[in-house]
Order: structure tokens, then sequence, then C-alpha cells
């Protein structure tokens, strides 16, 4: 994708989609600044022509970057408010001032209001040729069909963990770079904002409620756990119930690779003698079964189910499968 995008060919319209912290913003930008870069190098920026300079400096007057609940570069607005994609659809009908192309880079567009999106939809399909637009998205799903069908999507995918791992040990400094990256769901912003003591505490209240479950403890018992504090108040919210689902994720991962006979794929070592306990009394189609709800939870998470409630859905899903494991535990 991003030669393709080099070589000049990007559409007038493009969305781009993936997880967060997976460099989707700084490619944009960075396409915009090579797209008007006037040093002598075909495939990457000068850095020390004007156009580079102002790009750095957040200042060319041909780069718009849009962002929510912030002031935004050039314009002052917050770029949920319709006003501002108005003035974006007069910017976009102007020739460069001092590069080859316009580009309006719009980051979170899924934030925007509906009909802020509605003001964007003819200039989206019949953008000037000397202009770009990029939105910018995690939750693509969230935006107005009319807005996804005018433009041509990018999706970025998670970053690998050796190249997390990498970023993290050349800039920064502390302990536990592997776990940090482990923890990091793909993206290098997750990692350097990571409260690492929190997220491991968490994951462990995670793994001894997934054993408990499994252990053949009923939904009651399970359900006043998950009324104890601080758990009881982190799943009235919905990023709270999400993390809690991304390290239920991590966790039925790493039994799979135990259940595959591949243990140094397992992302919490620290806790690896608890997995592997864990995972003797189960079985590989439990581990795929358990891994489908928590991603259907995940789903729910998204599509605005009430936080608590998807939880719960989860475990009352997986009640089934879990009785067959709690009898083999007892045999055990």
């Amino acid at each position: 994708m991003v030669e393709i995008l080099r070589r000049g060919q990007l559409p007038q319209a493009s969305l781009f989609t993936g997880p967060e912290g997976v460099g989707k913003k700084t490619l944009a930008l960075s396409l915009a600044a090579m797209a008007n870069c006037k040093g002598d190098t075909e495939d990457e920026l000068c850095g020390t022509c004007s156009s580079c300079v102002k790009e750095s400096a957040g200042h060319h007057p041909d780069i718009w970057l849009f962002q929510p609940h912030k002031n935004v570069i050039h314009i002052g607005k917050d770029s949920r408010d319709p006003n501002t994609m108005r003035e974006l659809n007069r910017e976009v009908q102007f020739r460069p001032f001092e590069g080859r192309l316009r580009f309006f880079i719009i980051d979170q567009a899924e934030t925007m209001t509906e009909e802020a999106a509605n003001c964007i939809l003819k200039t989206l399909e019949e953008p000037p040729e000397t202009s770009r637009i990029i939105l910018i998205t995690s939750f693509p799903h969230r935006l107005l069909p009319t807005i996804r069908s005018r433009c041509q999507a990018f999706p970025f995918h998670p970053l690998g963990r050796e190249e997390v791992l990498r970023y993290l040990e050349d800039h920064l400094t502390e302990d536990h770079p592997e776990m940090r990256a482990s923890l990091a769901e793909g993206s290098i912003a997750v990692a350097l904002r990571l409260d690492l003591e929190e997220t491991l505490g968490q994951r462990d209240r995670m793994l001894e409620l997934l054993t408990s479950w499994c252990g053949q403890e009923s939904f009651e018992a399970l359900y006043k756990q998950c009324e104890q504090l601080p758990l009881r108040s982190e799943l009235k919210t919905r990023e709270g119930v999400r993390r809690y689902l991304n390290l239920l994720q991590r966790i039925g991962e790493d039994l799979y690779f135990l259940q595959v006979d591949t243990p140094q794929r397992v992302v919490n070592q620290d806790r690896l003698d608890d997995l592997q306990k864990l995972s003797e009394g189960i079985e590989l189609n439990w581990v795929r079964d358990f891994l489908y709800h928590v991603d259907r939870a995940r789903w729910d998470i998204d599509h605005y189910v009430n936080p608590l409630m998807c939880f719960e859905t989860l475990w009352l899903m997986s009640s089934r499968e879990t009785n067959n494991v709690g009898n083999r535990h007892r045999q055990v």
C-alpha cells in the first residue's frame, strides 16, 4: 500500500482504517509532506526545504489536519463542528499555495456528527484534482455508509510484537519492554501509555476469574466476584470492559498456544505455571469457543451494548462449555 501511495497514486478521497497507534496519521502526514517536498530526493523527505520545515512545525498552508476535541491546525475549530466541514468545502476548491497538492486530513473521523459528515459528502464525491482528502478512523463501522462509499479504503493492521519491541527498546529505558510489547495489541501508542502495573493487576483478576469459572463455580459466585471493587466500578464503563475483554483474549490465546504445544508463544510468561494448570483441564474446542464469545463481546461493546451486560453475557454464553470443563476438573 505504501508503495502505491508513494508513486503518487493516492486517490482523491481515502479512508485509512485500523487499530489505534499503528501509524495511520503518521503516514497521512508523511504522504502530504512528501507530495510537497521541494528537495531532490524521490522516496524520502529532504527535511530541510521550506515545505518540510513548515510541515514539521504544523504551519504548511497546503496541509490541514482536523482533530476532535482540540484546536485544529490552521482553523481553530472542533472538527465535529459542521461549520468547520463547510470551511473545508470552501478551502478544498483553492489551488495549492506553495506545494503540488493540498491535503485535508480528518483524524478520528468517526467522531464527526451526522450533520458535519453530510457537509462533506459532495466534496468527497468530486474533489478537485489538486486536493486530497484522507479520513482516518479505528472504527469505520461508525462512519455513515455514504462516507465510506465515497472513499477508497486502505486497511492498516496491528504491528508485530517484534516491531513494537524494537521501537520500545529504542525509545524507552524502563524495565520489561517485552511485557509491554506483548500487551500492546500491536499498537505503539497503546504500548507507550500502558500502565504496566495496573494492567498486570487487571490481567491477574481476569485469570483468577477464568480459573474460578472453569473450576465449576456457579454464575452467582462469579457475579459476586464481579461485584467486588475495583472490578465493579471498572465494569460499568465501556473502556473498562473493553480492556478486560482484550486481556481475556490474550489469556485465551495463551491457552490456545499451550493446547497446540507452542508455549514459547505465550504472552503472559510470568503466569505460565498457572496457565499450564488451567490448560490441563480444558480442551482445544473449548478454547476456540471461548475466544469466539470474547470476540462477539468485543463486537457488542463497539455497538453500544450495555457494558456490564456485555461482560456478563460473555460468561452466560460460555456456560455450556464450562459445565463440561468443570466436570473434567473434578475428575482430575
